[in-house]
């Protein structure tokens, strides 16, 4: 999406220092006395955010790659570099990606950070207004914390951009992480309002805040308050302007994103390269993951590197009559051999369907070296507030409920539309009666493997999987020789990523992760 106000902080961000480095003496501090004299002053640096989000290090590649191996839906096609590790769970802390994520989600946080303080040296400035703007920031801090802790455990917690002995800093708990990021939370709730700044969706509203919350409590297992936050948005959900679109493959169009109303929180990509930032070495915008999931000796748009593929499994044991699988995966297309004949999946180099979500249709950004597309990544979707809703209160013995919200989701992939996509043949799916609604007689056991088994369909390879594996504990269940991707190095302890050895070697105060 060309979003020409997202990247209106880059030159903010060439202040970027190391104190957001953990492992080292700061050579120089960012210091907003002086800088911020309006909230307008601010926001640049706010905005300077979402720039970073949508970098190599971060949702381009960095941290979406591994959540994409990490779960039983995504394997290793080609072995790619540090990249090869994760699949077979085979990480070390000496991982470049490992070292990547963290080193990128500290500078961001110090960016947020610095907004944050500068918001409170603002004096000529009405208190709504900074109050606004301090909601957004700290949706950004909460935000980034919520990855982190889930992918690394007991991390640092850093809500100052000066640090005066970074040696100094120690690992603060989960719970106290989980504390801070609720608090975060819960104030750009009560302060940012039903719309976002400028009605974009790659900005926080109340109603992402909400969302939010309902996910961080469904991770902690607090089924009233997640259950709470999510009703909140569906009862909401018309001044929000949220709703499923009607064809589930137009989620995944870019032409259909600027509209959608099923997009609550979006990662911005304007389908260029804007500039490399130092440390760590990264580029806005630069977005790797279509193309890694991408078809080698495809043609455009599907054409990639097939790095990231799924097991054979994944696709064989995905009802045929889902149409969900068909916009999900490339079964079939033109190969670039000049025969202009649509090839199955087994003439491909990897022989296997190959996910094409984030390749089918992904804007006028695409280039022939195959990345840097327009298509924004949805963090966050209207669907999975319903499936939030729906195992809550099923937690909560509100079956019937529960079915309610699980039932809208499978009344929409039964609306099959076209799929048209340059190089690849014609396919339409007609609307069909599958998947059926869950009757509402089902019993609370058996409603709770449906909802999670409909998380996995429905959110199939938007980086939600291996959190849904960690927080219901199901490794040795989907790794196993009976699951959809048999792992035998799977362990127990492998649910959190280790502490960079950077970090390790520069502070004695941290403890690394049992197992590494």
């Amino acid at each position: 999406m060309n979003n020409i106000i997202k990247l209106s902080a880059l030159a903010v961000l060439t202040f970027m220092v190391s104190c957001v480095d953990l492992d080292e003496t700061p050579e120089g501090s960012l210091t907003p006395e002086g800088f911020f004299n309006t909230v307008e002053d601010v926001y640049p640096m706010i905005d300077g955010t979402y720039g970073l989000m949508a970098s190599s290090s971060y949702y381009g590649a960095g941290l979406t790659v591994p959540l994409q191996l990490m779960s039983d839906m995504v394997d290793n096609g080609y072995e790619f570099g540090d990249y090869a590790e994760f699949s077979p769970f085979l990480v070390t802390p000496t991982n470049s990606y490992v070292n990547d994520v963290w080193a990128s989600s500290y500078q961001t946080i110090a960016t947020a950070n610095t907004a944050i303080k500068g918001i409170g040296l603002l004096n000529d400035t009405n208190e709504e207004e900074k109050i606004l703007a301090e909601g957004e920031a700290r949706f950004v801090r909460a935000f980034l914390y919520y990855h982190l802790v889930r992918l690394y455990g007991n991390i640092p917690y850093i809500d100052n951009p000066d640090i005066a002995d970074p040696l100094s800093i120690k690992q603060a708990t989960k719970e106290e992480v989980y504390a801070k990021i609720i608090e975060d939370m819960t104030f750009a709730f009560n302060h940012l309002e039903m719309t976002s700044r400028g009605s974009v969706k790659s900005r926080p509203s109340k109603g992402t805040a909400a969302t939010y919350l309902s996910s961080i409590y469904l991770t902690l297992g607090n089924w009233e308050k997640s259950y709470e936050n999510a009703k909140w948005v569906i009862d909401n959900a018309g001044q929000l302007n949220y709703a499923l679109q009607d064809d589930y493959q137009n989620i995944f169009r870019n032409s259909e994103q600027w509209v959608s109303t099923e997009d609550i929180f979006t990662i911005d990509f304007t389908n260029n390269q804007t500039g490399q930032n130092p440390n760590p070495v990264t580029y806005e915008n630069d977005n790797k993951v279509g193309p890694f999931n991408g078809v080698e000796g495809g043609v455009k748009p599907i054409r990639g590197w097939s790095m990231l593929v799924p097991h054979i499994n994944v696709y064989n044991n995905w009802d045929v009559r889902d149409y969900r699988l068909k916009v999900s995966l490339a079964d079939s297309l033109i190969l670039d051999d000049g025969t202009d004949v649509v090839r199955p999946y087994t003439d491909f180099e990897i022989a296997r369907p190959h996910i094409a979500k984030f390749n089918r249709f992904p804007g006028e950004g695409r280039t022939t070296a195959g990345w840097r597309s327009d298509l924004d990544f949805v963090a966050f979707r209207y669907a999975e507030v319903l499936l939030i809703a729906a195992e809550s209160a099923n937690e909560l013995g509100l079956t019937t409920e529960a079915v309610g919200y699980l039932n809208q989701i499978r009344k929409r992939a039964r609306n099959a539309g076209t799929i048209n996509f340059e190089g690849s043949g014609y396919g339409v799916y007609m609307a069909s009666s599958y998947p059926e609604d869950v009757d509402a007689s089902i019993n609370k056991e058996n409603l709770r493997i449906t909802i999670i088994e409909e998380r996995r369909v429905e959110l199939a390879f938007e980086f939600k999987r291996w959190y849904d594996i960690v927080r219901l504990d199901l490794g040795n269940e989907v790794f196993n020789i009976d699951g959809l991707e048999p792992q035998s190095n799977f362990n127990e302890f492998r649910y959190l990523l280790p502490i960079p050895q950077d970090e390790m070697n520069k502070n004695e105060n941290f403890v690394q992760n049992s197992g590494y």
